[in-house]
């Protein structure tokens, strides 16, 4: 529900603060006064192109603010934005803000984060709806339309169903895509796939094996340094003087004093095992020195298997790993090149599948929308009649096309408001008047179902008196039981019926003019009903004809 409307430096208006009824709003004044306005800086909300000549003389900025008051919580877009930026709603509010400078540039404010005009657009769609300019009649999208028929119809349920097996079918298509191109690049690429995989397997690289085979290489170009430096510690572990000897001796030295005194005993013990350790060192050493062998033959076998490896790598992968890994890769694909047809023809028996069930359940939706349009043309056509439109036809085209998540159909609400004429679409042939008239129809037969809260009506009144006027108020009132209403008029007959009468009028002080918009009740409202009727406040057959009004008396 649109709570508060705050108006700054735009226009004629220089500082505005409108509060509005949750159930009917009427704003009136003389023409001229601005309540057009009103219109524009609310458009402004829904993401109307920015004029800077909009902005009041004298000022650098001019700025739009509205409160909602969310009693059902976020809809779906706001919902989103809020969880993207990390807000929540205070006390079920949601502010939105504008502000239009001299520059064009403008900025937008959503309970209080940065928001861009398409961030705007879809969240204040949801609030609100203007029936007038036609920028902003949701009435006249084909996608709302659909829509609306569905909440009509109740075909809510029946379009999910829809919309899962179209969801299947367009996963199920894309999956088909992708594997049609990997097996397509499979046949591409096989000669060169099983010549690489050939050549590797017939090499049969182990992992770690090219780190192995570099270590033996090392080892046996260093085969006469290593023999010489391990002989050198032998004789320097092993002779008459070496380090087992002196390690014997040593023990032996302790272990007697250990006889005096047996604090020495760990001492001993110790000796005893550094020379039990460094003894088989010493051996290890020996046997290790026994093995060295210099082959030239097994170094020109290790470097070749080892210059193999390296050119795998080079041709395959950086490391040996990598080769291993795209080979496995290759089998795989080449495995999938001889399956693949099969699999591919699985998957075109599983998309004609989901195509028919896509399909069956659209016909079926198709059959529900088709028997709501039935009714609910019936029904905007005579409330057309009360409206004014006495030859109005109204009726619902369906026209097939290819599967959409929407459906098999597209719509397009017809209206034919002349006898003799074409049914044509309502964006093309209506009048704002009509188109007003059209909406409050369409808006009042869906009373129970329309998502939108608020509806704001311009013109709705153009080119009607009398009992039509009176036929319009009553849909009015009646529209305004399950949705805020704000309507702007020229009526006496629609002002009177309103739980809210606001009144606009305009000043010039100091050469410069300037919009007020103030609240009106009891006498205040009766002068006002009364101008409306006459165009004299104070005439008494006017006031009394306005008391009247207000009093349900007529």
């Amino acid at each position: 529900m649109l709570e508060r409307l705050e108006i700054h430096n735009y226009a004629l208006i220089e500082d505005s603060v409108i509060e509005f009824d949750d159930r009917f709003t009427v704003i009136s004044g003389e023409t001229g006064a601005g309540k057009s306005i009103i219109l524009g800086a609310l458009s402004l909300l829904l993401g109307s192109k920015a004029d800077v000549q909009s902005i009041r003389s004298g000022a650098d900025s001019a700025t739009v603010a509205a409160s909602f008051f969310l009693k059902d919580g976020p809809g779906e877009a706001l919902a989103a934005f809020l969880e993207r930026e990390s807000l929540a709603l205070e006390e079920g509010t949601a502010i939105i803000r504008r502000t239009i400078k001299r520059t064009g540039r403008s900025v937008t404010t959503v309970c209080g984060a940065l928001a861009t005009l398409g961030d705007l657009s879809s969240i204040t769609c949801e609030l609100f709806d203007i029936s007038a300019q036609r920028d902003h009649q949701s009435l006249l999208s084909s996608a709302n339309q659909l829509q609306v028929l569905d909440s009509y119809g109740n075909c809510e349920e029946q379009r999910s169903v829809y919309q899962w097996w179209y969801q299947e079918h367009q996963r199920l298509v894309s999956q088909y895509r992708t594997m049609e191109r990997e097996l397509a690049k499979a046949r591409q690429e096989e000669e060169w796939l099983r010549f690489a995989v050939d050549e590797i397997s017939a090499v049969n690289p182990q992992e770690g094996e090219d780190e192995e085979l570099a270590r033996q290489v090392k080892i046996i170009a260093s085969s006469e340094q290593l023999y010489e430096q391990l002989h050198l510690a032998i004789t320097h572990l092993h002779d008459s003087s070496g380090a087992i000897s002196h390690l014997r001796q040593a023990h032996a030295e302790v272990a007697d004093a250990a006889r005096v005194d047996q604090d020495l005993q760990s001492l001993a013990q110790r000796l005893e095992s550094c020379y039990i350790e460094v003894e088989d060192v010493y051996e290890s050493v020996r046997d290790y020195l026994a093995s060295i062998a210099f082959s030239p033959d097994e170094l020109d076998r290790l470097q070749g298997r080892l210059a193999l490896l390296q050119r795998m790598k080079k041709k395959y992968g950086p490391t040996l790993e990598a080769v291993i890994t795209f080979v496995a890769e290759s089998r795989a694909r080449l495995e999938m090149g001889e399956e693949g047809e099969a699999n591919l023809q699985q998957l075109a028996d599983q998309i004609a599948q989901s195509e028919r069930r896509m399909i069956e359940e659209g016909e079926a939706l198709r059959a529900a929308r088709k028997h709501a349009a039935l009714r609910l043309s019936e029904l905007v056509e005579s409330k057309l009649r009360r409206l004014g439109m006495q030859q109005a036809r109204f009726a619902i085209a369906f026209k097939e096309i290819a599967a959409s998540s929407g459906g098999l159909d597209a719509i397009n609400y017809m209206i034919c408001a002349n006898p003799g004429m074409d049914l044509l679409p309502i964006r093309s042939v209506a009048s704002g008047g009509e188109l007003s008239r059209i909406m409050l129809a369409v808006k009042t037969s869906l009373a129970s179902s329309d998502a939108i809260p608020t509806l704001i009506f311009d013109e709705v009144d153009a080119g009607i008196g009398g009992s039509v006027a009176r036929a319009v108020a009553d849909e009015l009132a009646l529209l305004s039981q399950s949705h805020q209403v704000v309507v702007i008029t020229h009526l006496a007959s629609i002002a009177s019926k309103a739980d809210l009468h606001l009144v606009v009028h305009k000043e010039v002080a100091d050469s410069m003019s300037w919009s007020h918009i103030t609240k009106v009740e009891h006498q205040v409202r009766q002068r006002e009903i009364a101008r409306m009727l006459s165009g004299d406040a104070e005439s008494q057959e006017s006031l009394l004809h306005a008391s009247k009004l207000l009093d349900g008396r007529l």
